[in-house]
């Protein structure tokens, strides 16, 4: 019985937080802070908030989930015309999303070993959320660094200088915010669960 009521569960809040990315992506505001030529955002939490409760596998799934649907938003209601160039790539789109979840995933698991619980969850969540803003920004540098450059109004020699400023404001916000909600409603979903 405890093991049914377990699997009801995973399965359940599996359920909402992937409605919660769907919902994320297509509602205003509520996953993206649109700044444009980029749109900061804390959907990562709920990727990381997966691979936290559920397990990293869970958690990669989530982030996958936010991928695809990235990815058809991209063609479908394009913010931009640089939205259409860059986030209908899958490497920009999908692979960072996904291994969200697994480098949360696997910090948490690695301090939780060591009885850090909740250390393991402010690291992990940071760790998350710089894996997503480093792989896209990395992989929108090395596949379409000129035309993210003439976006940017920078000079081509000057983007990386321009990246790393994007990384030390948009990405260090997205990484504390991560860190502190992140492990707020992580705890308090698996208190819940076992209750």
């Amino acid at each position: 019985m405890k093991d049914s009521k377990n699997k009801t569960y995973r399965i359940a809040i599996l359920g909402i937080l992937t409605a919660i990315i769907i919902i994320q992506n297509f509602v205003p505001f509520l996953g993206n802070i649109p700044i444009p030529p980029l749109n900061p955002t804390i959907i990562q939490i709920t990727v990381i908030i997966a691979s936290f409760v559920l397990g990293t596998k869970e958690g990669m799934f989530v982030g996958g989930v936010w991928g695809v649907v990235r990815m058809i938003k991209a063609y479908t209601l394009p913010a931009s015309p640089l939205d259409l160039l860059l986030f209908t790539n899958p490497l920009i789109s999908l692979v960072p999303r996904i291994l969200i979840g697994l480098t949360a995933g696997m910090t948490f698991r690695f301090f939780q070993k060591k009885g850090k619980d909740s250390f393991g969850m402010a690291v992990g969540a940071v760790v998350g959320s710089l894996t997503n803003t480093v792989l896209v920004l990395g992989f929108i540098a090395l596949l379409f660094g000129n035309e993210y450059a003439a976006a940017l109004d920078v000079a081509p020699a000057n983007l990386m200088s321009a990246l790393s400023v994007i990384v030390a404001t948009n990405g260090i916000a997205e990484a504390v915010a991560s860190a502190i909600l992140a492990p707020i409603v992580s705890k308090a979903l698996l208190k819940a669960r076992r209750k």
